[in-house]
């Protein structure tokens, strides 16, 4: 059963090695809490990857029993990880198997497309890790990720996001 833990490494990592060996540092599922001095208080969840996370920012989806995968069209379609899955940003690049913490709460950064727009819906994508506010046919909508400034030309980390409590939402 998960747990509150306060004063957490937002970007520590454990290896799956590590884990094997020496077990998980966190219990799969517990939250942890951050007042970060700039940002303010922030919440993240221990998660396990399912599958390469690229880096710091990308947006994932939790498939099953705390294991994230990188969010996309196909990674959120119902019958996989579909409406009602938590979706959390990663804050540090993890291999496959690998356990981190994933954002859930509070000012962070994620990963969007070109021009995505300040305080628009925000949906997946055919780039994994990536939210954009295209409102593709096909993609899903993911509800508790708002921009707080639009994201510039190109595919980019947009740092100025807010985060409460992310889901994914139903198809558009």
């Amino acid at each position: 059963m998960g747990q509150t833990v306060i004063g957490i490494k937002p970007t520590q990592v454990a290896l799956a090695a590590d884990i094997t060996n020496y077990g998980s540092p966190y219990n799969f599922g517990d939250i942890g809490g951050y007042d970060d001095p700039l940002l303010g208080h922030q919440e993240f969840v221990w998660g396990r990857a399912n599958g390469a996370v690229t880096g710091a920012g990308y947006v994932c989806v939790e498939t099953t029993g705390f294991d994230f995968q990188l969010i996309s069209i196909t990674a959120t379609t119902p019958g996989t990880a579909g409406p009602g899955s938590r979706v959390g940003v990663a804050m540090a690049a993890l291999a496959d198997n690998d356990a981190g913490w994933f954002q859930i709460y509070g000012k962070g950064t994620v990963r969007t497309l070109g021009l995505a727009a300040k305080g628009t819906r925000l949906n997946t994508t055919g780039t994994n890790g990536c939210l954009d506010d295209d409102g593709t046919a096909g993609s899903e909508q993911v509800f508790g990720i708002v921009l707080g400034t639009a994201t510039g030309g190109a595919t980019a980390n947009n740092s100025d996001a807010i985060l409460t409590y992310p889901s994914v939402g139903v198809t558009l």
